[in-house]
């Protein structure tokens, strides 16, 4: 039998290596988030795997599971003790290694995989953690599935079986593919790339060169101290970077990406920043062009100008404002059928026929 999860021990102690800690504060609505080593230990997380796999044997999916890890300096060690949890919970899984949150969400289609959890504590400084989850892709766990989890954990309630371990070879390749298997732009783009050397650094200047941009990296080494400013494109140290180089440079745009590549920042040809809603409203008011009367479902963070843009009441759009935070954002956007979600933070979501949501 595991022991018995503890929410604080000691660093350095017998006790630490003995037994699983595991604050109960670090699960929140729609991820789970920690202080690796001070607020949850590798045996820790090995409970949470157990916790997440005995969870899906509840929601009665079958029992496989995409995982992968961002960049710091602990975020692999983190995975493979989540991993041993969930095998120790009879689930098999697929392993992507480092990735981006939106590589292992499009692993849960393109593996045909119905669950995922993804080691990152996104643009939060080294030192964090956390997991991602979800089991009925695309949407993530909410405050259900969250709450539910939580309570297997620190109750120790969890299933046995037997699972198994599947290491999927350069799956990069294969996202690249997916998202360059398309038309090059007609024009050639110069474009600043700027990952604050977080895990978007290894992804996102090859998949732009592949696009046919001319790509001007900035802070694209990966370097898990963040040394430059913290991948957050709502930081306005990284912002203020990115207008630099791109009046610099000479660059069209400049793009942001925050420290697991799911939110980006958008900064114009003159320098000036454009809130990811404004964003929002101009790719609404083209892709409203060619789908007549579509929904989109915006946080309610975002601008009054998705209610209100002469441009998007003549073509028959219907505005959706919904609870902030990814999840929800991303959950709506699948209950609705919506053609696609905007969220201020820069999370960008794409319905079919665009994408998987």
């Amino acid at each position: 039998m595991f022991p018995s999860v503890v929410a604080s021990l000691r660093p350095n102690t017998a006790a630490y290596e003995s037994l699983p800690m595991v604050k109960p504060t670090g699960f929140r609505e729609y991820d789970a988030r920690w202080l690796f080593g001070e607020e949850i230990n590798l045996m820790g997380v090995q409970a949470l795997g157990m916790g997440l796999g005995t969870l899906l044997h509840e929601m009665r999916v079958p029992l496989e599971i995409v995982t992968g890890h961002d960049f710091r300096a602990y975020s692999a060690s983190i995975k493979l003790a989540l991993v041993t949890g969930l095998m120790a919970a009879g689930v098999k899984v697929h392993d992507i290694g480092l990735a981006l949150s939106p590589m292992a969400y499009f692993a849960q289609f393109a593996l045909d995989v119905p669950a995922v959890a993804m080691v990152t504590a996104s643009h939060n400084d080294n030192g964090w953690t956390g997991v991602k989850m979800g089991a009925n892709r695309p949407v993530t766990f909410g405050p259900d599935e969250m709450s539910r989890l939580k309570d297997i954990v620190l109750a120790g309630q969890f299933r046995e079986g037997s699972g198994s371990y599947h290491f999927v070879p350069d799956f990069f390749a294969l996202y690249t593919k997916e998202l360059t298997s398309r038309p090059k732009f007609t024009r050639n783009l110069k474009v600043v790339a700027a990952c604050g050397n977080g895990t978007a650094g290894a992804f996102a200047p090859q998949i732009l060169q592949a696009l046919g941009c001319e790509v001007v990296p900035l802070d694209t080494g990966l370097d898990y101290n963040f040394p430059n400013y913290n991948p957050n494109p709502e930081d306005i140290k990284m912002l203020h970077a990115i207008a630099a180089c791109v009046k610099r440079s000479g660059a069209d745009v400049g793009l942001g990406f925050d420290g697991d590549g799911d939110r980006c920042g958008v900064v114009d040809e003159t320098g000036e920043e454009i809130f990811a809603d404004k964003i929002g409203v101009m790719l609404a008011r083209d892709l409203a062009k060619q789908h007549r009367n579509a929904t989109f479902v915006v946080d309610v963070k975002s601008t009054g100008l998705f209610a209100t843009d002469p441009e998007l009441l003549a073509l028959g759009v219907t505005t959706d404002y919904w609870k902030t935070g990814h999840s929800h954002i991303k959950r709506r956007v699948a209950d609705l059928q919506a053609l696609a979600g905007f969220e201020k933070s820069g999370h960008f979501f794409f319905n079919a026929p665009l994408g998987r949501g």
